[in-house]
C-alpha cells in the first residue's frame, strides 16, 4: 500500500548528523574535521548557538531555543537523526534527545562536570592561537556568556537520565578541561543502551586538534551504522 511504501522510503533515508558545539571561540567550526570526514556519506548540520562577537548575546534560553529550532526543522524533514554534542554541546544534546526523535546520541567529552570555567576558556583561547592561520575571529566569550554556559550545565545536566535512544560517550584520558568522571557518572544515570570509550592521549579538543581524531571518526561511523551499542 501507499502508506507502507512511504514508510519504507523514509526508513531508507540516510541519517542526518546534527552537531552541537561547545563553549568557546570556535563555535560550529569545532566540527569541521568531522564534516570533512563524513561529507561523501552523510549530511552534517552545523550552526552557532551564540554570537561570540556580540557580548550581550548571553541569554541561555535563547541559546537553547536556537538549538530547538534547528532540531525542529530537521526532524520535520523525516529520516534518522544522529545527534553529536561536544562539551557544553553534550549537555544540550542530551536535553534535545529527550524532546526530539533522535536515533542515536553521541557525546564527546560532555560537560556535565567541569574543572573550572576559566580553564574551559583558556584552553579554547590557546587552541585558537595555535590555529591562528585559519582562524578569523579572535573575540572570546564575554563574562555574561560564561554565566550562560554555567546556567546551561546547571539546568540541563540531569537530562541525560531521561535519554532513551542508544548513547555513545567518547572521552580523552588526558582531558584537561572536563574530568572523565563527567562521562562515567553520566553512564550511571543511563537506563538505555550505552557505551563509553576512553582514548589514551585524548585531550579535550580531540575532535579537531589533529592528534587522535582519525581514530575517533571511524568509531563514530560504526555507531551511526549500528555496529556499536546495539
Amino acid at each position: 500500500s501507499r502508506g507502507i511504501s512511504m514508510f519504507l522510503l523514509q526508513r531508507k533515508k540516510r541519517p542526518v548528523i546534527v552537531t552541537i558545539h561547545g563553549f568557546g571561540q570556535r563555535l560550529h567550526t569545532e566540527f569541521d574535521p568531522l564534516k570533512d570526514y563524513f561529507h561523501e556519506k552523510y549530511k552534517v548540520v552545523q550552526f552557532d548557538i551564540y554570537d561570540v562577537n556580540n557580548p550581550s548575546d548571553a541569554n541561555e534560553k535563547e541559546w537553547i531555543a536556537r538549538c530547538e529550532r534547528q532540531m525542529r526543522e530537521i526532524t520535520q524533514q523525516g529520516g534518522p537523526v544522529i545527534l553529536i554534542g561536544f562539551s557544553m554541546g553534550g549537555v544540550i544534546a542530551s536535553y534535545l534527545a529527550t524532546i526530539f526523535p533522535v536515533e542515536k546520541l553521541i557525546l564527546v567529552a560532555p560537560a556535565f562536570e567541569y574543572l573550572n570555567v576559566q580553564k574551559v576558556l583558556n584552553q579554547g583561547i590557546k587552541m585558537v592561537k595555535k590555529m591562528a592561520s585559519t582562524e578569523t575571529k579572535s573575540n572570546k566569550p564575554s563574562s555574561q556568556q560564561t554565566l550562560a554556559f554555567t546556567n546551561i550545565v546547571s539546568t540541563y545536566k540531569e537530562s541525560i537520565a531521561e535519554v532513551s535512544c542508544p548513547v555513545l560517550l567518547l572521552h580523552g584520558l588526558d582531558d584537561e578541561v572536563i574530568p572523565i568522571s563527567s562521562s562515567k557518572n553520566a553512564c550511571k544515570k543511563l537506563s538505555c543502551k550505552h557505551q563509553l570509550i576512553l582514548f589514551d592521549g585524548g585531550k579535550h579538543r580531540m575532535l579537531y586538534d589533529n592528534t587522535i581524531q582519525n581514530n575517533i571518526f571511524p568509531i563514530i561511523e560504526c555507531m551511526i551504522e549500528g555496529k556499536l551499542v546495539n
